[in-house]
């Protein structure tokens, strides 16, 4: 199962809530090529898809994941935490 620890879903909703997001968009974990920066991963804003699955904090939607992409994250864990290169959210894949 997908985990999203607190620390990452409380940094999440800071985020939510700190930017003017349009209705209809969310923070979105992509990977590429959808997501072209450095790292495995990255977080952006995206239009939410039906086909999506959201991740949520006190009924306020934080993060969106393609359904496909699930099983790929099976075991995995999105985390929000203090590295060497400084706080950072880091994916965990098992």
């Amino acid at each position: 199962m997908f985990t999203v620890t607190d620390s990452a879903k409380e940094e999440l909703k800071r985020i939510v809530e700190s930017r003017s997001i349009e209705a209809g968009r969310c923070l979105r974990l992509a990977v590429q090529p959808t997501w072209p920066g450095p790292g495995d991963f990255g977080i952006v804003i995206d239009h939410e898809k039906a086909e999506d699955h959201a991740v949520a904090l006190r009924g306020t939607k934080i993060l969106l994941l393609q359904e496909q992409m699930l099983p790929q994250l099976d075991e995995s864990i999105l985390d929000y935490k203090d590295t060497p290169e400084g706080a950072r959210f880091t994916l965990d894949v098992y």
